[in-house]
């Protein structure tokens, strides 16, 4: 059978997403940040845990705030392992 697919499958890497670290570094806690940002707690703990699929700007911006780093602190990208 033939493959008319005009998508292929290529890895591009990933973006990794660690939050936990810094927090767990500067003792603050999942509460504290939802207190401080107004976010509900299950959006600051699928963020703590590195478990977003789709970030948001904002929430990017107030969990940097709060935390007090960079984005690049808690946001890196990974190369896929054949590159």
């Amino acid at each position: 059978m033939e493959n008319n697919s005009i998508i292929i499958y290529r890895d591009y890497g990933d973006i990794i997403f660690d939050v936990k670290t810094i927090m767990d570094k500067k003792g603050i806690t999942v509460n504290q940040v939802v207190k401080k940002t107004g976010l509900h707690h299950q959006v600051i703990r699928r963020y703590y845990e590195g478990s977003v699929i789709r970030y948001d700007k904002d929430v990017l911006s107030k969990l940097c705030f709060v935390i007090g780093c960079n984005l690049s602190d808690i946001m890196n990208y990974q190369r896929p392992k054949d590159s």
